[in-house]
């Protein structure tokens, strides 16, 4: 029969699990009970923790109807699990919780935290057996300058795999401290959506530079297709009005060069004119002073009159 200190549990569970609306499953193994409690306190009073058995939390999550938080029994399994129940923000308490924990050397037989990785690069031991050893745990080394060096990064350890005897030696060597002591948080139920620990660590300044990029690269790309907002309509006008400052330093000069060279050849061109219908009307008025004299000469001898001026006589040839 089932006791009533584990029916109360359930019911206590199913309430919380109603109650909050960020729920998180935590591991706290390795994890020191004076440590625990201390970052018990600091969460308080906006987190209320829970340490219960498994067994009891599946069957609460089973039991309950009006959330469905089945996602969250995986991340029960190789665990000593800690429910983390609160409203708050689940990155804001992630990030508390990561700043509660410390570095510590891998020993044989614990859990990888997160896949642990050696780094290419020189290292400050001397040629000898150290080489073999990196060897048997699957990294690649070489002499270099008189010391061993690691020639590519190497994981030497997956996340939630269990760490050798081998490896563990090698990362105490090389001064590597991939275990973190402090309250592990596996997964975060937030209404609805599950995230992760790799979605819930990020690297804030990072992400800001990234935000600060996207912004730049969507402003260029905005004032490079002249899209009107908010943010580019000042500095479009400001573009426009100094191209066209530009524009006008560059064409008026030009403008200014071809009216006169226009003005100029007009002039010429008139002149010629001039000189040309002026040529031709002295050579019409001599043409006509002539035959006019003619006129009068053999107006004394009627046999030899010429015949009188005809108009296409006046034509210019």
């Amino acid at each position: 029969m089932t006791s009533k200190k584990k029916l109360n549990e359930v019911k206590k569970l199913k309430e919380l699990f109603l109650k909050y609306r960020v729920i998180s499953v935590g591991d706290i193994t390795s994890l020191p009970s004076r440590q625990f409690q201390t970052i018990r306190s600091k969460l308080k009073p906006k987190v209320e923790v829970r340490v219960t058995k498994k067994a009891l939390i599946k069957r609460a999550i089973e039991e309950l109807k009006e959330k469905d938080l089945k996602v969250l029994e995986k991340y029960l399994e190789r665990a000593m699990p800690v429910l983390l129940f609160t409203n708050e923000d689940p990155f804001r308490m992630y990030k508390s919780l990561k700043k509660s924990k410390s570095k510590a050397a891998a020993k044989p037989g614990q859990t990888a935290p997160n896949d642990i990785i050696v780094k290419e690069g020189p290292t400050d031991f001397p040629p000898g057996p150290i080489i073999g050893e990196l060897g048997q745990a699957g990294i690649l080394a070489a002499v270099e300058n008189g010391k061993v060096a690691i020639k590519k990064d190497k994981i030497v350890v997956k996340e939630g795999e269990t760490i050798s005897a081998k490896v563990s030696s090698v990362l105490t060597k090389l001064g590597i401290e991939p275990m973190e002591i402090g309250l592990n948080l596996k997964a975060v139920y937030d209404n609805g959506m599950v995230y992760e620990k790799s979605v819930l660590d990020i690297d804030e300044e990072k992400l800001l530079n990234d935000i600060k990029l996207a912004h730049l690269y969507s402003l260029s790309l905005a004032l490079k297709i002249n899209y009107l907002s908010r943010e580019t309509t000042a500095i479009l006008i400001a573009k426009g009005y100094l191209n066209a400052r530009a524009l006008d330093s560059k064409v008026a000069p030009k403008i200014e060069e071809l009216k006169s060279s226009r003005h100029s050849r007009e002039l010429n061109l008139k002149k010629s004119d001039y000189e040309t219908d002026s040529e031709k009307a002295q050579e019409v008025l001599t043409r006509l002073k002539d035959k006019e004299q003619i006129k009068k000469a053999s107006s004394n001898r009627p046999e030899e009159r010429p015949s009188p001026i005809k108009a296409e006589d006046l034509i210019d040839n």
